[in-house]
Order: structure tokens, then C-alpha cells, then sequence
């Protein structure tokens, strides 16, 4: 006999539960027949539902609550009576089954219950698949313990980024590159790399604050750092140093590669005016000084020698780099 003709309310035995589960208020339990039937309806359902089981056994699950995710539920527990298996829905995957109103007390900020949903097949007394059930336990404290410690470890990612962010131009900060060259030169010495630090600097910055005042000094500043992120790659290391001198590590780059990158920044930063609301047009050049590691060679150092190469480019006319030499 196929499913269609099935008798609305179910002709065969359902051993009684025990009164323990038929009356539990910590854990609901449903069952429903091949047709969606509802057979079980325990006092928790009752409780959250506000409807009692006198009230809904006998009738179509889908039909006494259409807020049910009906084609999700109906095909898991159509599932579950073809393959006779158990599955479970956690509420990170589908925060509620059930659209049950909280009325816990952890927050006022909750709408609905969060729950875990487990499903398994209902069995006649002969071991014939005759339906499923599905028990559903209010994991709401819980989940909102979850998701305020996710949100506090989100907080502190989000406050540790800002804290070695430029806030002007978004780069990395002086505090950052402190940190990390050490760290860049450590894998360089284990890994037998290649490392380049490079030291840049806008030319005659100043005259831009005196002639076109700070707030144009700061766009600038602005469109000289998205002018160098994308001369570079994503494993390099792009830093204001403060003012307008800037640092760059170029990871795992020899000195003829790191030469060729500083090129290309003086050629694209001469070739990008910088536009200052529609009113000035300012052209800006920058000058450079690379230097390459070396074992046993301090980040103090390497620092220092780039710095002077960036001081030979501003001797010797400014708007080009200069690798250093020993």
C-alpha cells in the first residue's frame, strides 16, 4: 500500500512513553507518521508552541505551523524514514527549526530559540519504519555564550589591527614594522632568503603643507601610499614610518629584483598627480634608498644604511633611489 493511501490517523500501535517523556519541559519531542502526521506532541512543544497536543496530534505537521522550513523538514524526515538512519541539525547550521519565541533571561536581544535538532526513525513494534521523530533542546545560552565570545575575540582582532595601523593611510604603522622586521630577518637567516628593506621618502612634502595646507598634505599622503600598495606584492611589508617617509620589506627578494620594484615606484609616483578637490593638481616626486641583508647584520643596521642611500638620492637631485653600498 503506498503512502497516499494511508489512513489519516495511524492504524497500528504506538507503545505508550514513559510519563517521565511525555511530560519533560527541557527537551521537545515530536513524532509524525509517512504523511506528516503529527503523533507525539510532549509538553515542552505544548509549552513553546502554546498549542496542546490534543489540539494537533492527528493533523499535518506543515499544516498547523507554516512557518516551518516545510521543504528543509520534509525532505530530512523523508530521509530519515527511507535510509532508517539518525541525523542531526546543529543550531550553526539552522539557528532554529522550530520558530519558538526565547523567554530566557541571559539577553533582550534574542528573538527566537536557538536549538539542536536531532532525527531518527519511528519504528512499529514488528521494526517497520512507520515515521519519524525529531527532538529539539534549547541551546540558546549556549549559542549566545558562543557568539558573544566570538564577538569579543573579533572586538580585540579588530582593536590589535587598528593598533598597528597608520590611521591616515591604512598602512602598517611604526609600532608594526618594529615588530616584524625581526621577524622577516629571523626567516630570512633560517630559510637562506633573500630580504631587501627599502626607505622612502616624498620630496619637498613641505612645500605642499605651506602652499596648499595640511588637509592637502594628507591626501597626498593618502594617494602616495594606494599608489605604492600596488607596486608591490602581498607578501611585501609597506609601513609609514611617520611624516612622509615611509618603509618597505620586500621579502624574499634579492637586490636586483628589490632595484627594479624601487624604479618602478619613482616612475609611477612622478607619473600620478594628485588631485585636491577638483581645485589643484600636485605633482610629487620620491626618493629612495634600498639595502640588502646579510647575516649577522641588525635590523638597526640594515635601517640605518638604507637610510643613508635615501639621503644619497636627496643629495644627488632627489625623485630616484639609490642602493646603498658598504
Amino acid at each position: 500500500m503506498d503512502d497516499d493511501n494511508l489512513n489519516p490517523t495511524p492504524t497500528y500501535a504506538i507503545p505508550e512513553l514513559p510519563r517521565l517523556v511525555r511530560d519533560m519541559t527541557a527537551i521537545g519531542l515530536v513524532a509524525v507518521d509517512k504523511r506528516m502526521n503529527i503523533l507525539i506532541w510532549n509538553r515542552f512543544m505544548e509549552i513553546n508552541s502554546q498549542q496542546d497536543a490534543e489540539s494537533v496530534v492527528g493533523r499535518n505537521l506543515f499544516e498547523c505551523f507554516p512557518d516551518l522550513p516545510k521543504a528543509w523538514l520534509e525532505k530530512k524526515l523523508k530521509t530519515i524514514m527511507i535510509l532508517k538512519n539518525t541525523a542531526f541539525s546543529s543550531w550553526q547550521q539552522r539557528p532554529y527549526v522550530f520558530p519558538f519565541t526565547y523567554t530566557g533571561t541571559v539577553t533582550n536581544d534574542l528573538e527566537w530559540m536557538y536549538q539542536d535538532c536531532s532525527f531518527w526513525a519511528l519504528r512499529d513494534e514488528t521494526g517497520a519504519v512507520q515515521g519519524a521523530c525529531i527532538s529539539i533542546q534549547d541551546v540558546s545560552e549556549t549559542a549566545m555564550a558562543q557568539k558573544m565570545l566570538e564577538a569579543a575575540v573579533e572586538q580585540n582582532l579588530s582593536l590589535e589591527e587598528t593598533s598597528q595601523r597608520d590611521a591616515l593611510t591604512g598602512l602598517f604603522n611604526r609600532r608594526y614594522f618594529d615588530e616584524h622586521i625581526r621577524l622577516e630577518m629571523h626567516r630570512a637567516q633560517h630559510y637562506h632568503w633573500p630580504f631587501c628593506l627599502a626607505m622612502l621618502d616624498i620630496d619637498f612634502f613641505k612645500k605642499v603643507n605651506d602652499t596648499y595646507g595640511h588637509d592637502a598634505g594628507d591626501e597626498v599622503l593618502k594617494s602616495v601610499a594606494q599608489t605604492l600598495l600596488k607596486q608591490i606584492r602581498n607578501s611585501d611589508i609597506l609601513c609609514r614610518f611617520g611624516g612622509e617617509e615611509f618603509v618597505l620589506l620586500l621579502t624574499k627578494m634579492d637586490i636586483k629584483d628589490g632595484t627594479e620594484v624601487c624604479e618602478r615606484i619613482v616612475t609611477e609616483i612622478r607619473n600620478t598627480p594628485v588631485e585636491i578637490n577638483d581645485q589643484h593638481t600636485i605633482h610629487i616626486t620620491m626618493s629612495i634608498g634600498i639595502s640588502r641583508y646579510r647575516p649577522g647584520i641588525s635590523p638597526h643596521d640594515l635601517l640605518k644604511e638604507a637610510d643613508q642611500a635615501l639621503y644619497a638620492s636627496k643629495q644627488n637631485g632627489r625623485n630616484q633611489f639609490t642602493v646603498f653600498k658598504a
